[in-house]
């Protein structure tokens, strides 16, 4: 009897910590792709542009993944140059730019920063192509909250998976 109580409470308690390490995930059949939300950050679903969407409530921080299905590198190079466009003439400032290597993608990481009012919202970009597609992810928060942040962005790319076709 002992025995049976003791497996019975073991199973509850494997059960329990599974589901509170659970996380939750964005599975788009379009592109073939399951995007994981970071911990403490809440699925959105009020963008239609983005395969996936997350924003931390406290903080109002946002990180979106975006995907363009292309033909040519030259289609990838246009769509990543009117990203980078449409924020410098928005008045954000390119602060750094290197090829990067996050989780199993090559690609670049791009940061900028705009400041208003004594405020600095930050933007970083992570592009890189996979088979015929364009993505990018995008991290937006102020500046006091960029290392607090940091870690969840580098989550959400280390933990993009795509299924066989994707």
């Amino acid at each position: 009897m002992k025995t049976a109580r003791f497996v019975l409470v073991l199973l509850l308690a494997l059960s329990i910590s599974t589901v509170a390490m659970a996380q939750d995930a964005v599975e788009d059949d379009e592109f073939g792709v399951t995007v994981v939300a970071p911990d403490a950050w809440e699925t959105t679903t009020d963008d239609d542009k983005a395969v996936a969407s997350f924003k931390h409530g406290d903080s109002q921080s946002q990180i979106q993944v975006i995907g363009t299905r292309l033909m040519t590198a030259e289609v990838a190079d246009t769509f990543f140059n009117t990203f980078h466009k449409t924020l410098t003439e928005s008045n954000f400032e390119k602060v750094s730019e290197e090829a990067a290597t996050i989780g199993d993608y090559e690609g670049k990481k791009i940061d900028y920063a705009f400041t208003h009012s004594g405020v600095t919202l930050e933007v970083v970009v992570f592009e890189f192509m996979r088979d015929q597609t364009a993505w990018l992810v995008i991290g937006y928060m102020q500046d006091e909250e960029r290392a607090n942040h940091e870690d969840a962005y580098l989550s959400v790319i280390e933990n993009i998976r795509f299924s066989e076709g994707g």
